[in-house]
């Protein structure tokens, strides 16, 4: 599934983690159950690996592997591949911060990526 969006701020829990997200509001619901997906980002034309999050709000957060920058205002092409895990409400952050590390490592895997 491919979608555009346009990366509009959030509220910064990802960058609080240590892992930023771009959150990408939505013109038309998306028929995706809620989950962590694999992903592929196009922007200025480079394709960045990303983990893409659709949680229960109409809108997505992704996260670019390998990327550093500033987002906020820019059309992003989602790619959306397998999903890799649930999205789960956890309250502890260090719980939290490792299921994220784990859902990285298990893309890094699919990606061939030490």
């Amino acid at each position: 599934m491919k979608i555009l969006g346009k990366v509009i701020n959030g509220d910064g829990e990802g960058k609080g983690l240590g892992f930023p997200t771009a959150n990408l509001k939505l013109e038309n619901s998306l028929n995706l159950e809620d989950g962590v997906y694999i992903g592929e980002v196009n922007f200025n034309k480079k394709l960045f690996k990303a983990l893409v999050i659709k949680g229960v709000r109409n809108e997505l957060e992704v996260w670019l592997y390998d990327f550093t920058g500033d987002l906020y205002g820019e059309v992003l092409e989602v790619v959306i591949g397998n999903k890799i895990s649930k999205v789960e409400k956890i309250e502890d952050k260090e719980q939290l911060i490792e299921k994220i590390k784990n859902d990285i490592n298990i893309a890094k895997s699919v990606w061939e990526i030490n």
